[in-house]
């Protein structure tokens, strides 16, 4: 499979996450979704979230807006900071995003889709591309619809993601809806690719995709949450189940590179605390160890619990990464806490200027 890509993740996708996913085989990866108003406005923070890796050869960003003004504004500084592609997020459920008319709300407003993929078009000669839902509810799909005013548009990629805005994780992943948006896309435009997106766990899941729906690859949200080997599991170069040895080479490299960009400060405890919490599952027994993880202070004081915990263990130890230790990303989202419940979306949405 030639497209294997890392979603742009909020609160996720900072340097040391998308190094580890790059290194085991993500294609492209992205900056976390940030705000058309906050780039606009020249928000200071906003900007330091575009920083990038000297390893990171290509690299893209995707950005949300309420107005076609401001996304085209934003695409064209954004063209201007070196990122080599540009996506349009249209398809952001969280409840502030969607306020403003940005992300999902894009979906009550087909004209505006129009007139912000074209204004976005026409602010760059990189590859543009732009990910939305099947629609705003179930009663009122519009894959078809958006897909084709994706084409028209002139877009380079479209990413369509098998759920309505109104449709949370443990609803299934509506195959055959992104099948319509992809037939759309092919029929009228055969070198546009299409990615399908939602609930691609392992190899399996991911070629079922593209079996049923054509697409030319797909793009991989919670299935990398603590699991960056499905990158390499859905590429065939190997099974996504490490060893234990394996998944502490991995899970220090993240450490290491968690250490180099943010110092072992508590800042960098504290944003690794969830990718620890999301590494440690398909494990047997691993309730301290997450409880203790939970609350560590330094990245010295997670390797010590890490190196601990691992040390009574059979190396050969095989961490299952198939099957039901999934459910609790399948059907739930580990990030509602970050994005519904304390309304985390795109950075500093609500913070245009510099303060």
């Amino acid at each position: 499979m030639k497209h294997i890509v890392l979603a742009p993740l909020a609160g996720v996708s900072d340097i040391p996450f998308r190094r580890i996913c790059s290194e085991h085989g993500a294609t492209l990866t992205y900056v976390e979704m940030l705000s058309a108003t906050a780039i606009t406005y020249n928000n200071k923070k906003t900007f330091e979230m575009m920083a990038r890796h000297s390893s990171e050869k290509i690299l893209g960003v995707q950005v949300t807006g309420p107005t076609v003004d401001q996304v085209e504004r934003a695409v064209r500084i954004l063209d201007a900071e070196g990122f080599e592609t540009v996506d349009i997020n249209m398809g952001c459920p969280v409840r502030k995003v969607v306020a403003s008319g940005s992300g999902s709300g894009f979906l009550t407003d087909p004209k505006r889709i129009s007139d912000t993929l074209a204004a976005a078009r026409s602010a760059t000669a990189k590859p543009l591309s732009v990910k939305y839902r099947l629609g705003w509810t179930r009663e009122n799909v519009t894959v078809e619809d958006t897909s084709l005013r994706a084409v028209l548009a002139n877009v380079d990629m479209c990413t369509i993601h098998g759920r309505t805005r109104s449709e949370g994780y443990n609803v299934p992943v509506d195959i055959a809806g992104i099948s319509r948006g992809v037939s759309v896309i092919k029929s009228r435009n055969p070198k546009i690719i299409a990615l399908g997106n939602g609930n691609i766990f392992s190899r399996g899941a991911a070629h079922k995709m593209l079996a049923q729906t054509r697409c030319d690859g797909v793009m991989v949200s919670r299935g990398a949450l603590g699991n960056p080997w499905v990158f390499e599991d859905i590429a065939g170069k190997r099974a996504q189940s490490p060893s234990l040895v394996e998944w502490m080479e991995t899970v220090f490299r993240h450490i290491d590179f968690q250490e180099e960009h943010y110092g072992d400060t508590f800042l960098a405890a504290r944003l690794m605390r969830k990718h620890l919490l999301w590494y440690a599952t398909g494990f047997p027994s691993t309730r301290a160890l997450r409880s203790e993880l939970n609350t560590v202070e330094s990245l010295l004081a997670a390797r010590k619990l890490i190196s601990n915990w691992a040390a009574n263990l059979p190396k050969d130890l095989i961490r299952i990464c198939e099957g039901a230790e999934h459910s609790f990303l399948e059907n739930a989202d580990p990030k509602f806490e970050m994005d519904r419940e304390l309304d985390r979306g795109v950075g500093h949405l609500d913070l245009p200027i510099d303060s």
